[in-house]
């Protein structure tokens, strides 16, 4: 009986320990170079890129010069149906970094901060510091003129950064954009006349924009006389501050292009030919669509160089057009060569492969298609937006073509990285479309964008694999309120499998009736229980 213990105690014994070494090997392989084991918390790199739609090459745009977005979409996945809650910044920003749509921040302009209209939110990085995170950012992550002191300081466990320390061989860009050194006198002069005139701080900026304000500029300098090749500087520096901790970091980077003005380093330019260039091909008001659809592009009209006087579907001189669309490309050049130093960066700390990644713009972005420019609407230019994950865990160069939402970062992050779902959470997680498993799926049918004209009018748009259905009401609705028919004062209705340039809105058209009964009913119960949600009525 001794012997047979004894025999029990050694078999025991050796399994014991070769479990230990299997593992201690297992760990070891999921080490990363700074000893951080795969199953804590991950170091998450945000990337923010303002007005920035998929004109990339690895959303098929092959005229498109943009490697380093090649290369990250190689390195994960490639969401190509993805949309924002709302196609303007402050809005957008404000859902994307509290996971909940604009009705509930109260954030539908450029003015509001979410701070104040909705007090009981917090930030995705101020949530993060909760669980033990390093945060900080540099650059636009808010909506600047919407953002509490600090650029959101909540948000941030070391504060954020907007840095001005420019190429002293350029010198500080004119107003923080233009670098041509004629441009800069001018401005100068108008700012001491302004000056003398007595005007300060905001009035002042307006009255030299008013006079001289060019849309777009390609000077022959360095990447970092203009401002987005400072915050990439910042952010490496940042990045290699976070990594001598032992927290978890959350890294977050804002690009300001390709926003207006479209500026960028001349060498970005001349990879394009402007001959080359393809104007937008539909360039008139769709038909049978409600003139509240549309918008006559102010944010562009307000520059020096174009024609204040342009209304909705008026066109664009098209050598104006071509040069607004080179610069809009150059931009979106200029932001791929910062990506891709922050990736070098990464791979020289040995992190790349074991930091989450995740890229997104803003909203999309108009460039003369229906005679549209900018953002501000519902349609499929301003709503659709490039969205990317890489990291650990994540399948390599797939495309998800499922419609998804920018809401659903937010969850998917937290889980991504390891950290405890937020319960203040209106998206849906994405992981499992992540993997290389395509039994894995989400119960999503459908991503809903919303934009408001005016005081009182708001559309709701409901966009799934092929159709966008889209309801303007009236009499101040939001879906807060009640929904009545009788407040609908437009409806839209678009197929893209046969009209992919929403040429015409099909929604009286007897062909689609039951098409528009099913999408009404599903964007009417969606807005229903968003009433129910905020009223907790079950």
């Amino acid at each position: 009986m001794k012997k047979y213990i004894s025999f029990l105690l050694v078999i025991v014994t050796l399994f014991s320990c070769k479990s230990q070494q299997s593992n201690a090997e297992k760990n070891n392989r999921n080490t990363t170079k700074n000893n951080n084991p795969a199953n804590e918390q991950k170091n998450i790199l945000f990337i923010a890129v303002d007005d920035l739609k998929p004109l990339l090459s690895n959303y098929g745009h092959t005229e498109m010069h943009t490697p380093n977005f090649d290369r990250l979409a190689q390195m994960g996945v490639t969401f190509t149906n993805a949309y924002v809650q709302q196609a303007v910044c402050g809005p957008s920003r404000a859902s994307v970094m509290t996971g909940t749509r604009p009705d509930r921040t109260k954030v539908w302009d450029l003015h509001t901060d979410f701070r104040k209209s909705a007090p009981d939110l917090i930030s995705m990085p101020e949530y993060l510091i909760s669980q033990g995170y390093q945060t900080t950012g540099v650059g636009k992550i808010y909506h600047k003129g919407s953002a509490s002191p600090g650029h959101d300081g909540k948000s941030w466990s070391i504060p954020h950064e907007i840095p001005d320390n420019y190429d002293p061989k350029y010198g500080a860009p004119a107003y923080n954009y233009y670098q041509n050194p004629e441009t800069k006198a001018k401005m100068a002069a108008l700012t001491k006349e302004a000056k003398a005139n007595g005007k300060k701080r905001g009035k002042l900026r307006g009255y030299v924009f008013k006079r001289l304000r060019p849309s777009t500029e390609g000077e022959d300098v360095s990447d970092e006389a203009y401002q987005d090749g400072i915050y990439t500087q910042t952010a490496i520096r940042q990045l290699n501050e976070l990594t001598k901790s032992k927290k978890p970091f959350f890294l977050a980077v804002g690009f300001q292009k390709p926003h207006l003005p479209f500026i960028a380093p001349k060498k970005y330019w001349d990879l394009y030919k402007r001959k080359d260039i393809k104007l937008a091909e539909f360039q008139d008001l769709a038909e049978g669509t409600p003139m509240i659809a549309y918008h006559s592009f102010g944010e562009l009209r307000a520059y020096s160089d174009i024609d204040d006087n342009l209304g909705i579907g008026d066109k664009l001189p098209e050598a104006k057009q071509r040069e607004l669309i080179h610069g809009y490309m150059a931009a979106v050049s200029y932001i791929d060569a910062q990506l891709g130093k922050l990736l070098d960066a990464l791979k020289q700390k040995g992190i790349l492969e074991n930091t989450l990644i995740v890229l997104w713009g803003d909203h999309g972005y108009h460039l003369g298609d229906h005679a549209e420019w900018c953002k501000h609407s519902n349609f499929q230019q301003a709503t659709r937006i490039p969205f990317m994950f890489a990291g650990p865990g994540i399948a390599k160069n797939k495309y998800v073509g499922q419609p998804v939402e920018l809401l659903d970062l937010f969850p998917t992050v937290f889980e991504l990285a390891g950290v405890k779902p937020s319960p203040q959470n209106e998206g849906k997680s994405l992981v499992p479309l992540l993997d290389n498993n395509p039994t894995t799926k989400i119960n999503k049918k459908f991503a809903v964008s919303q934009y408001h004209r005016g005081k009182d009018k708001e559309g709701y748009s409901l966009r799934d694999n092929r159709y966008r259905y889209t309801e303007w009401h009236g009499n101040g609705y939001k879906s807060f309120k009640p929904y009545k028919n009788e407040n609908i004062v437009g409806r839209e209705l678009y197929d893209y499998q046969k009209d992919p340039l929403e040429t015409k809105n099909l929604v009286d058209k007897p062909a689609y009736a039951s098409v528009v009964k099913q999408l009404k009913a599903e964007l009417k119960g969606y807005l229903k229980s968003e009433y129910k949600r905020f009223h907790n009525v079950k």
